[in-house]
């Protein structure tokens, strides 16, 4: 079995895509859960304002954030999206698994090259993921959730996570990839911790992957422009789960225990911990579990 691997660039005169090198690769045989992402689709609805003027496209690829930041050494432009229908290798923080069969879900990884954000902003990349991902849900009349620091949730449930990489130079930043995977339709998720569902689960209803991806890139692209600008905080702080509850905050050298009061604008998370009156955890290694 062989399958066409897609290098699509959409001029900024939106005169149509282009098709400019067709690659073949060999590949096994997989196991699909639902139809391949139409390409047509996607290419008719890019680019979404910074977002997708070159779009990359891969019937299966092993991680998108890898072969993004290839990419983005080789120079390719701010908003470059990376998109596969099937993801076998990809990963989440602290190199967890986040496997997406063929015809399941969206991954996708966007390259950013935010130069004038400042080094603690950075770590925010990651938040304007989620909260495109929780807007574009939204829309669709579901109420999805930011688990601090990467996770989007849906009825408690883990739908999606974000995976935010930057390269330096030195002291400089060359670029960041911003990994987006989103849990679509009813697939097994057996190498997820948390407990896991999926769009079409929590929505009861088929939901178009193309429609779903391109109504992320536009909420994310939107949210991209404020944390710019600097309006994003407080707001993505509506969308944060265990608020007000008491959680576990550890980082694999110790676990200490209080109740979530909100956001930074650096993407930490303040918390009310027992013995203290208020502590800010950045978002590193730590991971939070509700109690």
């Amino acid at each position: 079995m062989r399958s066409i691997e897609w290098v699509v660039e959409i001029p900024p005169a939106r005169l149509g895509p282009r098709i400019v090198s067709p690659e073949w690769h060999a590949s096994g045989s997989r196991i699909r859960i639902g139809r391949v992402l139409r390409l047509e689709e996607l290419k008719a609805g890019l680019p979404v304002g910074k977002l997708g003027l070159e779009l990359h496209f891969y019937p299966s690829l092993g991680s998108t954030n890898d072969r993004a930041a290839e990419l983005a050494r080789a120079g390719a432009p701010e908003g470059t999206l990376v998109v596969a229908d099937e993801q076998t290798a990809g990963r989440g923080r602290s190199g967890r698994r986040w496997h997406s069969p063929a015809g399941s879900g969206l991954a996708l990884s966007l390259v950013l090259r935010p130069t004038t954000l400042g080094s603690r902003e950075i770590a925010a990349i990651g938040l304007i993921g989620a909260m495109g991902s929780i807007e574009a849900l939204a829309e669709y009349g579901m109420q999805p959730e930011l688990k601090w620091p990467n996770d989007v949730l849906l009825n408690g449930a883990k739908v999606g996570g974000i995976l935010a990489e930057a390269s330096w130079t030195g002291s400089e930043l060359d670029h960041v990839i911003l990994g987006i995977g989103l849990n679509v339709s009813a697939a097994p998720f057996p190498e997820v911790e948390f407990p896991a569902t999926s769009v079409e689960q929590s929505l009861g209803r088929p939901v178009p992957r193309e429609a779903l991806l391109l109504r992320v890139l536009a909420a994310t692209d939107r949210w991209y422009a404020r944390l710019i600008d600097g309006t994003a905080h407080p707001e993505w702080e509506t969308r944060l789960a265990y608020r007000g509850k008491r959680v576990a905050i550890s980082n694999g050298k110790g676990e200490r225990v209080g109740v979530v009061l909100g956001l930074t604008p650096q993407a930490g998370i303040r918390m009310a911990v027992e013995g203290d009156e208020q502590v800010v955890f950045e978002s590193g290694a730590y991971r939070l579990r509700p109690l």
